[in-house]
C-alpha cells in the first residue's frame, strides 16, 4: 500500500482483505433408505418446529432411529428455512466433539475464513453471524449432554434447532421434547421388505412369510438398527429361510445381531459406558425381576437401597433411555433387547450377589402382598391394596415362579395364601389359568415341606380357582382331597369351607339332597370351632337353597339368621347380601313397602362395611335378579 494516510489510524497485525468464504448451507446427509411409516413421529417433529420454542429435542433408547427420523424431518422442513439447514454429528457416545470444534465447523459453512482461535470469541463471531442470518434449522445430532450444544444455541427466535439424544436433556430449559419410540409392528415388517426389495427385487421372503417375518421384528424388539442389520444377513444370504432366521434369534439374539461394524450389542455399550457405577449395578440387577415391569420400591429391594436414592437411579437410567417409564406412575421397564443385555452384564455378578438380590426381591413381594392381604376395613385401604395387587399381578406371578424355580417354598406359601383374600378380585375368569398355575406351585411347594395346613389351604384355593371357571369337577375333587386332609388334620375351618364349597357345586348341578346334607355337614365343623362367619356364610347358603327349592318361609328363616350371625361377626357384605335376597322373596309376594325396607337395609349394611361399589350397584343387581326369577317360574 502507498500514499498519503488521512485521519485515524488503527494498528492491526493482520489484514484480510479476501472476500467472504464459500458457505455449505444445505449440509443434510440424504434420507436414509430404509426410513419407513413415522407419520405421527414426522408430523410431531414438524409442529414442534413450526411452534414458539426455538429447541427441539428428538429422544429415544440407541437404534430407535432418531438421527434418521431427524434428517428426514429436516428435509421436509428445508423449504422453510430460507436461510439454509446446517448438520452436525456430535459423537455424544463415542468420542464427542468438543463446543469449540462445532463452532469452527458452524463458522466455516457459514462463510468465515478465519476461525478465531477461542471458545468466546468464536461463540461471539458465531451468534454475531445468526443474529444478521435470515431463518436458519441447525440439526444438532447424537447429543449426550446439554453442555454439548449450549454453545451452539443461535440468539433470538428466528431459527430452529433439532436435536437427537439418547438422553432427554432435561436440563436444557425451555426445550421441546419429542420421544422416539420403536415401530409399529406392521412397519417393521414394512421396512424388512423394502430394504430387501431395495436389494433384490425379486426377494419375496418377507411376503411369502409374513407370521415368521412378524416373529422377527417382534424378537429384535422393532428397534429399526437391529431391523436394520437383520435385513443385511438377510440380503447376504438370498437362501436363508425366515423360519431358520427365527431359531438363531431365539438362541442367542445379541451375538447374531451384528453385521460389519453394526451391532446392537455395540450401540448399548456406548450408552452403557456412561452411566454412573451405581446406576450401572442397578441396570444390571433390574434384569432379575421376572415381572414385566418393576416399582421404585421393588427396584430398591432389589438393589439393597432406600426408595429415595433408588429413584433418582431409576430416573438417571430414563433419562439415558435404558429403561422406559411404564404405568402407573413409578413404575418402570424395559426394551426387549436391552433386558437381554442387563442380563448379561448380570452374569458377570458374583453369584451371592444376585443371590442375595433375588432374595431381597422376593422377600419384598411377599411382605407387600401379605400387607394388601390384611387390608380388609376400610374402602380406601383395600381400594390400594387393590390397585397395587392389579398392577403387579403379572410380577406377583413370575415371582411365585422364580421363588419355586429357586427352591423358595416358605416365600411361595406366603405369596400364594397372601393372594388368597383377594381371589375373586385378583383371578378373573380370564386369568384364572394363571391363578391356578401358582396355587399348583404353592400345593407343590406344601407337600415338598411337609406342610400338611398348607396343603389343605391350597387345596381349598384351587377347588375355588376351578369353581370360578366352571370347571366343576376339578373343583370337587380338590374339595374332597381338602376335606379329608382336614378332618385329619381336627381343622374344623378348613374342613366347614370345603364341606360348604363342595355343597355349593352339588346345588349348581341339582343334586339338592346333597347340598342339604354337605352345607349341614359344614354348619356343624363351624360351630364346633366358634367360627361366626362361616356360620353366617352356610345359612346363606341355605337360604339361597330353600328358595331355590320352593322353601320361601324357610328360606326367610335362614336369610334372618344370616342377618343376626353376621351382626355378630361384622360380615356387612352378607347383612346385605341377605336383605337383598328377603327383598326378593317380599316382591314375589307383591310386599312393596317390605321390598323397599330390605332393599335400604341392605343398603345401609354395604356402606357401613365399606362396600360403596356393592351399595351403588344393589338396584341394578336387584331388578337384574328379579328378572332372573320371573324368566325361571
Amino acid at each position: 500500500m502507498s500514499g498519503d494516510v488521512h485521519g485515524t489510524v488503527v494498528q492491526a497485525r493482520d489484514v484480510y482483505l479476501q472476500s467472504r468464504g464459500p458457505t455449505a448451507l444445505d449440509g443434510l446427509p440424504p434420507v436414509a433408505a430404509e426410513f419407513t411409516g413415522r407419520a405421527a413421529d414426522l408430523s410431531a417433529v414438524a409442529e414442534a418446529l413450526g411452534g414458539p420454542q426455538p429447541v427441539v429435542v428428538s429422544t429415544g433408547l440407541a437404534g430407535v432411529g432418531k438421527t434418521t427420523l431427524a434428517v428426514k424431518a429436516a428435509h421436509d422442513a428445508a423449504s422453510r428455512f430460507l436461510g439454509g439447514v446446517l448438520f452436525i454429528d456430535l459423537h455424544g457416545y463415542s468420542t464427542p466433539v468438543q463446543p469449540q470444534t462445532a463452532l469452527a465447523t458452524f463458522l466455516t459453512a457459514l462463510g468465515v475464513l478465519r476461525v478465531p482461535e477461542t471458545q468466546p470469541e468464536r461463540e461471539a463471531l458465531y451468534r454475531s453471524r445468526l443474529a444478521k442470518h435470515q431463518p436458519m434449522l441447525l440439526v444438532l445430532d447424537n447429543v449426550s449432554s446439554s453442555d454439548q450444544v449450549r454453545a451452539l444455541l443461535p440468539p433470538g427466535d428466528q431459527h430452529r434447532v433439532l436435536v437427537t439424544s439418547r438422553h432427554t436433556l432435561g436440563d436444557l430449559q425451555g426445550a421441546r421434547r419429542v420421544e422416539i419410540d420403536v415401530l409399529p409392528a406392521d412397519d417393521s415388517v414394512t421396512m424388512l421388505a423394502n430394504l430387501l426389495q431395495a436389494t433384490d427385487p425379486a426377494d419375496t421372503r418377507i411376503a411369502d412369510a409374513p407370521q415368521a417375518a412378524h416373529e422377527i421384528a417382534e424378537l429384535c424388539g422393532r428397534l429399526p438398527l437391529a431391523l436394520g442389520i437383520v435385513a443385511a444377513l438377510l440380503s447376504d444370504d438370498p437362501r436363508l429361510p425366515l423360519t431358520e432366521l427365527v431359531v438363531l434369534l431365539q438362541e442367542a439374539r445379541l451375538a447374531e445381531l451384528s453385521y460389519d461394524d453394526l451391532a446392537v450389542r455395540a450401540a448399548f455399550d456406548l450408552s452403557h459406558t456412561r452411566l454412573a457405577h451405581e446406576e450401572q449395578r442397578l441396570f444390571r440387577l433390574l434384569s432379575l425381576s421376572p415381572g414385566p415391569q418393576i416399582s421404585t420400591e421393588a427396584a430398591a429391594a432389589l438393589a439393597g437401597r432406600s426408595p429415595q436414592s433408588t429413584r433418582k437411579l431409576l430416573t438417571g437410567l430414563r433419562r439415558a433411555h435404558m429403561i422406559e417409564s411404564a404405568e402407573p406412575h413409578g413404575w418402570f421397564r424395559f426394551h426387549d433387547l436391552l433386558r437381554l443385555y442387563a442380563a448379561e452384564h448380570c452374569e458377570a455378578e458374583v453369584e451371592e450377589v444376585r443371590e442375595a438380590a433375588l432374595a431381597r426381591l422376593i422377600d419384598y413381594f411377599a411382605d407387600t402382598a401379605e400387607q394388601a392381604g390384611q387390608q380388609r376395613p376400610g374402602f380406601e385401604t383395600r381400594r390400594r391394596a387393590h390397585v397395587w395387587l392389579r398392577t403387579e399381578r403379572d410380577s406377583i406371578l413370575a415371582v411365585i415362579a422364580l421363588a419355586h424355580r429357586t427352591g423358595r417354598h416358605e416365600q411361595v406359601l406366603r405369596l400364594a395364601f397372601a393372594l388368597g383374600t383377594f381371589l375373586y378380585f385378583f383371578y378373573s375368569r380370564r386369568t384364572s389359568a394363571e391363578g391356578i398355575s401358582a396355587y399348583e406351585l404353592a400345593l407343590e411347594a406344601a407337600v415338598s415341606l411337609g406342610d400338611r395346613e398348607a396343603e389343605t389351604k391350597a387345596l381349598i384355593g384351587l377347588g375355588r380357582l376351578h369353581r370360578e371357571m366352571g370347571h366343576d369337577e376339578a373343583a370337587r375333587a380338590r374339595y374332597e382331597a381338602a376335606a379329608t386332609l382336614s378332618s385329619d388334620l381336627g381343622d374344623d375351618e378348613s374342613q366347614g369351607r370345603a364341606l360348604h364349597n363342595l355343597g355349593l357345586l352339588a346345588r349348581r348341578r341339582k343334586d339338592f339332597d346333597s347340598a342339604w346334607q354337605l352345607y349341614g355337614g359344614a354348619l356343624a365343623r363351624y360351630r364346633a370351632g366358634g367360627l361366626r362367619s362361616g356360620e353366617a356364610q352356610v345359612h346363606y347358603s341355605l337360604g339361597v337353597l330353600a328358595d331355590t327349592v320352593g322353601l320361601s318361609e324357610r328360606a326367610a328363616e335362614y336369610f334372618l339368621d344370616c342377618i343376626e350371625i353376621s351382626g355378630d361377626a361384622g360380615r356387612n357384605d352378607l347383612v346385605g347380601h341377605a336383605h337383598k335376597h328377603l327383598a326378593l322373596l317380599a316382591w314375589d309376594t307383591d310386599q312393596q313397602e317390605e321390598v323397599q325396607r330390605r332393599l335400604h337395609a341392605a343398603h345401609a349394611a354395604y356402606l357401613e362395611g365399606g362396600h360403596e361399589r356393592k351399595a351403588e350397584q344393589l338396584w341394578r343387581h336387584f331388578r337384574k335378579a328379579r328378572r332372573s326369577r320371573q324368566s325361571r317360574d
